[in-house]
């Protein structure tokens, strides 16, 4: 009876976490937007001698301020591009408190929908052939002089010397309309570091909240006290292993995945190279899935190394979008490379100190394999959920359970060392066992 008590706890703890796992999967996926539907929005990046003005015209603004009525036909809006854009240029201006900023067209007007609305969109650039100097403001008056009551989001995408830069949407700053057409960036906290600083704490912040990252890591390194070894078909993990094993396996597996990461982040981000973002997505669930195989059943010996090293690649390559979407000159570029890549690894390196001991105890109990089994199996239902949403363009069904744990990281924490103990308690040998070497 003991015997069989014993072999049924690994099958049960397999389907009790897979079970809650897939209980989750019932939100819908909603899509994210920098500004609300029917506005226009204007997105700044201030540089260290420019500001770069993106706008997103609503078309029912854009048809009251210039008379266009020739519906989002992109030819006929070529053929005005150059009366639009000075049109624009008269209607729109930023200075510093040194003094006014000329400008200068980057992009060219073009149609697009957002937030499932047609609008034009078209970019400037503001420069003295100098370095920007105190406080920055933006005056808009494109649409607001024809229609007062049109709100206008004006967001910060980032002012690297002003130590302001984030991941995801823009920050609001504020809303143009009903007769406030001028908005003013206090700038107080320049500083030569403050950019590099921001992007280390960002680097960080997307391992620690960058749930796919995490558990694609966290699949490498649960199998670290383990050991694959030749079975009847094929190979199988043994645990556990000795200490100074499992500690130069993780070393080699984080190794590995930051060389792999380096390269990618380094070339997207300064332009060498260039990926769909989809597919680079799709990818990373694919990493984890992979990683999540090879966790249950070893793929090939060491082969933890070769995962980590290759899909490194395609995590570097979406860790660079961080990076573009800063907007960054070539000089901050390069420092935000460089940042960013050692928040990344501070953060990595702080979660294996965290969980890395945990994973050794464990190993030492009779439970490991059915944790290990069962971590994977939550891994794999999180990298489908993470295909689905890309493939209709919304956040994964399991988001508000990543978000949960990333609001609450030290009650989570806190909670992963109670499991842990409690297996380890209840499945531990009572008898001494030798290592294996």
């Amino acid at each position: 009876m003991l015997l069989q008590t014993r072999r049924l706890r690994r099958p049960v703890l397999i389907a009790l976490v897979a079970s809650l796992a897939v209980l989750f999967v019932v939100v819908s996926a909603q899509k994210a937007h920098a500004h609300p539907a029917g506005t226009t929005g204007v997105l700044v990046t201030v540089q260290s001698d420019a500001v770069e003005v993106e706008m997103q015209v609503h078309m029912d603004g854009f048809v009251a301020a210039t008379g266009y009525d020739k519906g989002p036909v992109q030819s006929e809006l070529d053929k005005v591009a150059d009366n639009l854009m000075s049109f624009i240029m008269n209607r729109v201006h930023v200075s510093d408190s040194t003094g006014a900023l000329a400008a200068e067209v980057i992009d060219q007007p073009r149609f697009e929908t957002i937030n499932g609305d047609d609008a034009v969109v078209t970019k400037l650039r503001f420069t003295d052939d100098r370095p920007l100097s105190g406080e920055v403001t933006l005056d808009d008056t494109f649409i607001l002089d024809v229609m007062p009551s049109h709100q206008v989001y004006v967001s910060l995408v980032s002012d690297w010397s002003n130590g302001q830069v984030a991941e995801g949407d823009p920050q609001v700053l504020g809303v143009l309309g009903g007769g406030v057409t001028s908005i003013t960036l206090e700038r107080t906290d320049q500083t030569p570091v403050s950019g590099f600083l921001a992007v280390v704490w960002l680097g960080m912040l997307h391992i620690a909240e960058g749930t796919d990252h995490l558990l694609f890591l966290s699949t490498l390194l649960i199998v670290a006290p383990a050991m694959a070894v030749r079975a009847r078909w094929g190979h199988r993990w043994t645990e556990p292993i000795p200490l100074r094993k499992t500690i130069g396996r993780a070393t080699l597996i984080i190794t590995s995945f930051t060389a792999g990461h380096l390269i990618t982040l380094a070339l997207v981000s300064l332009g060498l190279l260039s990926f769909p973002t989809k597919p680079v997505e799709i990818l990373v669930a694919v990493s984890i899935m992979v990683a999540a195989a090879h966790a249950i059943k070893p793929l090939l010996p060491r082969g933890e190394l070769l995962i980590a090293g290759v899909f490194g690649l395609v995590h570097g390559t979406a860790f660079a979008t961080t990076i573009l979407d800063l907007n960054l000159g070539f000089g901050e570029k390069l420092l935000a490379i460089l940042g960013f890549n050692v928040g990344v690894e501070l953060a990595q390196l702080i979660a294996a100190v965290l969980v890395l001991p945990l994973l050794i105890w464990l190993s030492h109990a009779r439970a490991y394999a059915g944790f290990r089994i069962g971590v994977a199996s939550v891994a794999i239902v999180a990298a489908i959920a993470w295909i689905v949403a890309i493939a209709v363009g919304g956040d994964t069904v399991l988001q508000p359970i990543f978000t949960g744990v990333a609001a609450n990281p030290i009650a989570c924490y806190l909670g992963l060392v109670a499991l842990v103990g409690v297996l380890w308690y209840f499945t531990r040998d009572r008898q001494p066992q030798g290592e294996l070497t």
